[in-house]
């Protein structure tokens, strides 16, 4: 029954009789009404049950928020009164400091201390005290010992007895320093400061300094720094400074403290709001101060790629990124809120307080459903109450309309049966059964229809016969079409196998070679011939040929003279293509007997821009085998044959000056590596425990040997890891990067591609180095030449041009012995001619020699 109330609404309705499509629409109505009825009961239920949870999730939501803005405020204390404590610290050091200034006249004569006695000057010329004293005192080497810096040092050396009882008092303190305005440092506890800092360093040039002197701080007030992670292991560490003014009101200096957030970090790990509530703080800029493990977890990101000290940001957030980001983005600083935002599809609570002073923010993340528990269970039970309701209501929405379409199906069946035989019979003709008829005696719409469709079948059968003779002669037309389009087809396959071998033959006489047997098997051509004219342009020469008879020509070197011989002389010379249709009947065919089956024949000219420079001929075994078209074909060929020849003649030019270029530029190279290597007295440099050495003769090792014969990176993991990576220079090895791990390590092949990076960026700057270098010398070769020649050319006297020769060499030549002499049979011939003024050469030295060792 379903199965055939599904067949019946799959029909058009207009095929129906009048009584089916009463009986559809009664069936449509009676649905129609059921629907809006079960549709509005629906949207009832479901407006009552949204207006209960909304109701119910303000009120939880209120008191969610209540607790968490609570939670955070008093969190947010504790942190706040941890900074006020150590400000206090601070605070009371300046006041300290500034009292002994004002009593400098008391403190400053050294009773306690004597800057005079109790200073020296260490191994690297800067100030410094002993070891045992309770704090190190530095200054710099420049600085002079005077009276004024030895009364303010003696005075404020008194805080040797305060800084120690703040250092044991904080145990998050773990310096306490003051750098004066005259450049003199004391620190808290003694670490013999005058051996870690520069001999020139200077302590008003520091940040915590510059941050707390009256240019950036005219308020004069305790600043802060921004946290960093300590070289001392330590942890994170901030810095809190004060400017120190005297009784005059005159800047003296800057007090600080080094303040380890160890505790503050524990604080921050141990907030915790209901079972995955967690907390962590960051600075102004955003930079990690505090997390705990599970806000690592749930943020998506580990302790690795963004430990603390390091900045939040797009570069080492993971998956967090775009929610986190967007969140930390809106944050005002020294402002207090609250917000919502969705990391891996699950909502979070994000509350945020500032900590006065420091402008620190804690940041507090709840899971939206924990708080929220309360409220979803509730809106859980009402939602299936609602469900419950919906699907009873659904249940007899449905009995009631299976009902009413059983009752309308059955009565309808009786009426289908005239349908179904028409059907029949047009499924018949469909198939191409025109003897079908439908047997159908009713006088009403089917019956019409049943009448309609016979006839029409009667109609159909008579036409078929005159259709099927027509369709045989369009068959005939379709068929030569489709030959004259299979030629085309194979013509353009012929161009665009030539224009390939164009592009991926270089070599000529490959190329032509190649190109005759292409055409002739695309085109079916007896004879397919490529003719070059000479450099003297007398003769076009067969270059390349397919058939049997053409590599015979080939062979002796067949050619026609251009102009006199033959359709191919007669394109070459005039440059128009030629077509033979009866070879026999044309006065210019060229009667080859090599080809005696020629018929028919086809030259075009190969031009390379307004030049000739060959002709392609082809021949055929048909009469009038060639008509126009082939020749506008052909000729396109031609224009590729040309532009491959040209490009495979230019290419053997580029390719024979490449070589000339690099042979050049590689002996270059290497005759001034050579002449390097003669002069270099360090060949390399050693890295070990962080300690430089240069080497004065080659390091080898099996790896390094290796590498080195196999011009190749050689990688060995295990507990002696060793990578050896040869430089190269151009096609020589002139050297090896060698690196051996301190402990077992697998070499990945990151590593490795960075230490063949390296070594290849090394080799790039060798060479640079080198060309500058050699460059660089006979740029000095050309000064030196240049000046020895003004110098000789300065004088007109015979023995002064050899004296000022043989002391120019020798001065250049680093104090060489330099020997410079005229054969006697020249200084004969010499002799004969007027010199003023000449030269007495019995007296003279005959051979004059200046040296130097």
């Amino acid at each position: 029954m379903i199965g055939q109330f599904k067949n019946w609404f799959k029909r058009p309705l207009g095929s129906l009789p009048l009584r089916s499509r009463l009986v559809i629409g009664s069936l449509a109505i009676v649905f129609l009404a059921i629907a809006i009825m079960g549709l509005y009961l629906y949207y009832q239920a479901r407006v009552t049950s949204n207006r209960l949870t909304s109701q119910l999730d303000r009120s939880i939501l209120a008191q969610a928020e209540n607790t968490l803005d609570s939670t955070a405020d008093r969190h947010a204390s504790t942190l706040t009164n941890f900074f006020r404590s150590l400000n206090t610290s601070i605070l009371s050091l300046q006041e300290t400091s500034q009292s002994l200034l004002s009593n400098q006249v008391t403190f400053g004569g050294g009773a306690y201390w004597d800057a005079v006695n109790m200073l020296f000057r260490n191994e690297n010329g800067s100030w410094d005290n002993s070891n045992s004293e309770p704090g190190s005192v530095f200054i710099p080497a420049a600085v002079e010992l005077t009276g004024a810096i030895t009364s303010e040092l003696n005075t404020m050396k008194q805080i040797d007895f305060i800084a120690p009882s703040i250092l044991a008092t904080n145990s998050d303190t773990i310096a306490v320093y003051f750098g004066a305005t005259s450049g003199y440092t004391l620190y808290y506890p003694n670490v013999d400061l005058s051996a870690i800092v520069p001999v020139d360093f200077d302590v008003t040039g520091r940040p915590w300094y510059v941050e707390a002197a009256p240019e950036q701080n005219p308020n004069k007030e305790a600043v802060w720094s921004e946290p960093y992670l300590d070289a001392a292991l330590n942890g994170i560490v901030i810095t809190n400074s004060v400017p120190v003014y005297d009784e005059l009101g005159k800047f003296r200096g800057v007090a600080a403290q080094d303040i380890q957030l160890t505790r503050m970090t524990e604080i921050v790990d141990e907030i915790q709001i209901g079972e995955n509530g967690y907390a962590f703080l960051v600075d102004r800029d955003n930079r990690l101060i505090a997390m705990p493990e599970e806000a690592y977890q749930d943020l998506g990101f580990d302790s690795q790629s963004v430990p603390l000290g390091d900045v939040l940001s797009e570069e080492n957030l993971g998956r967090s990124e775009p929610e986190l980001l967007g969140v930390l983005e809106k944050l005002i600083p020294g402002e207090n809120g609250r917000t919502r935002f969705d990391i891996a599809g699950a909502e979070r609570f994000f509350i945020y307080r500032t900590i006065p002073g420091v402008d620190f923010k804690l940041l507090i993340v709840v899971p939206v459903q924990e708080m929220l528990a309360t409220s979803l269970d509730a809106k859980q039970q009402i939602e299936r109450e609602t469900n419950n309701t919906i699907a009873v209501s659904i249940i007899i929405v449905l009995g009631i309309f299976i009902l009413t379409a059983a009752i309308t199906i059955n009565f309808s069946n009786t009426l289908t049966a005239p349908i179904l035989a028409v059907t029949r019979v047009a499924e018949e003709l469909a198939r191409g059964n025109l003897d079908a008829r439908a047997d159908i005696s009713e006088q009403n719409e089917i019956g019409t229809l049943a009448s309609t469709q016979n006839s029409m079948a009667a109609k159909l059968k008579e036409s078929i016969g005159s259709l099927e003779s027509r369709v045989a002669e369009r068959t005939a037309e379709l068929e030569i079409a489709n030959q004259r389009n299979e030629r085309r087809a194979k013509q353009f396959e012929a161009i665009a196998l030539v224009a390939h071998a164009a592009a991926s033959i270089q070599d000529e006489d490959t190329l032509l070679s190649r190109l005759p047997q292409v055409i002739s098997s695309q085109f079916g051509f007896y004879h397919t011939g490529i003719f070059l004219v000479d450099d003297n342009r007398e003769y076009a020469v067969l270059r390349a040929a397919n058939s049997e008879g053409g590599k015979r020509m080939l062979e002796r070197g067949h050619k026609l003279r251009i102009g006199q011989v033959g359709i191919v002389g007669y394109v070459t010379a005039t440059g128009n293509p030629r077509i033979a249709l009866d070879v026999g009947a044309d006065a210019v065919f060229f009667d080859n007997p090599d080809l005696p089956d020629t018929r028919s024949e086809l030259a075009l000219p190969i031009r390379v821009g307004d030049e000739v420079i060959g002709a392609l001929d082809v021949q055929s075994t048909e009469a009038g085998a060639f008509q126009q078209e082939d020749a506008d074909v052909l000729a396109t060929l031609a224009n590729q044959i040309a532009i491959a020849i040209q490009n495979a003649r230019s290419f053997e030019t580029n390719q024979k000056l490449l070589n000339e270029a690099q042979k050049a530029s590689a002996s270059y190279l290497k005759e001034s590596w050579k002449l390097l290597q003669s002069e270099q007295e360090q060949i390399g440099f050693i890295v070990s425990n962080d300690t430089l050495k240069p080497l004065t003769k080659a390091v080898t090792s099996p790896q390094i040997e290796k590498a080195l014969a196999a011009r190749e990176t050689i990688a060995e993991s295990g507990k002696t890891a060793t990578l050896a990576v040869p430089i190269h220079l151009r096609e020589e090895v002139i050297g090896v990067m060698n690196i051996h791990a301190p402990q077992e390590h697998e070499w990945d092949p990151d590593e490795v591609d960075i230490v063949e990076a390296v070594a290849e960026r090394l080799s790039l700057a060798l060479e640079s180095a080198l060309l500058l270098q050699t460059t660089r010398r006979r740029a000095e070769i050309e000064r030196l030449t240049a000046d020895i020649s003004s110098r000789i050319s300065s004088t007109t006297q015979f023995e002064s041009i050899l004296r000022t020769a043989a002391e120019e060499l020798s001065r250049v030549l680093g104090g060489s012995d330099v020997l410079v002499q005229i054969q006697p049979e020249a200084l004969e011939s010499i002799a004969d001619t007027p010199m003023e003024p000449e030269p007495d050469l019995q007296s003279a030295n005959p051979l004059p020699r200046m040296e130097s060792q």
